[in-house]
């Protein structure tokens, strides 16, 4: 039985913090496997094109690692590659159209803004062209609001294509504009409670990164060790916080089928029958 054979607790739906724990358990028992294989894809992005398919591949082996042991039917390092590696071209092009998306909704929601900032601004600047302090006190406001207007629309465009790798390392169709499809469909309604986890993660990882920062500030930024120390921080913590980040959205990935899919009990159901 996997070290993690109790990592869900219970096949089924789990809470905010079970989903985090759960990630940080999975990450612990198998943290060598998952770090040498983080960094091995780090090594892999200074090869251009086929390079960052392994690199996005990787990232799924590790996801699919992770899902597994969730499931508790873990698998091999070698059982899991032969059903990834048949998949790399796919991770990369679904990280390649994610970006677009995101891209576009960046572009189009500053245009909107920038149209909408403009129409105000001829308005109110007509209506208090005599009053420059209510001038500049309702442009302050008018741009903290829409500064959280569009952070608000980055995370929910974030949160929504969140998981498009797990579609890919884990079910039987795996084209990148499935997957797309996939993560859209599953993390629908999902939105808040996808970025309370992601938040609680987040603070999990905060302290390394703080002492890392520190740690560079001990560099003089013109020292010709500067670059050298900074690339290879870079990647050996890079290594240690993606399988983390992968670990916790496999469980997501979990969570969320089972929520919408009742995975859990179809699971439960299949250990019963062994």
């Amino acid at each position: 039985m996997s070290k993690s054979s109790n990592t869900t607790q219970s096949l089924g739906t789990l809470s905010i913090g079970n989903v985090v724990s759960a990630g940080l358990r999975i990450y612990r028992d198998h943290f060598k496997l998952y770090y040498t294989q983080a960094l091995i894809s780090y090594f892999w992005l200074f090869v251009p094109v086929y390079g960052w398919a392994k690199f996005s591949a990787i990232q799924g082996l590790i996801a699919r690692l992770a899902f597994h042991e969730v499931i508790e039917r873990p698998e091999t390092i070698h059982e899991a590659r032969q059903q990834v590696q048949p998949r790399m071209w796919n991770f990369l092009v679904a990280g390649f159209l994610v970006f677009l998306i995101v891209f576009a909704s960046v572009i189009i929601g500053a245009i909107i803004f920038g149209l909408f900032a403009l129409i105000l601004g001829l308005i109110f600047a007509s209506a208090f062209q005599d009053n420059q302090i209510i001038l500049g006190i309702v442009g302050f406001i008018f741009g903290i609001i829409a500064f959280f207007i569009f952070m608000f629309g980055y995370i929910w465009i974030f949160s929504r294509l969140s998981i498009v790798e797990l579609p890919i390392a884990i079910e039987s169709q795996s084209d990148a504009s499935f997957a797309i499809n996939r993560s859209w469909k599953l993390t629908k309604g999902s939105v808040l409670r996808l970025q309370l986890i992601f938040f609680v993660a987040f603070l999990v990882t905060l302290p390394l990164s703080l002492i890392i920062n520190f740690a560079s500030l001990l560099i003089p930024s013109d020292s010709p060790i500067y670059l050298i120390f900074n690339l290879v921080i870079s990647i050996l913590v890079g290594a240690l916080v993606i399988p983390f980040w992968q670990t916790i959205k496999a469980v997501v990935y979990y969570d969320l089928r089972s929520r919408k899919e009742g995975l859990g009990l179809e699971i439960k159901d299949s250990l019963s029958d062994d």
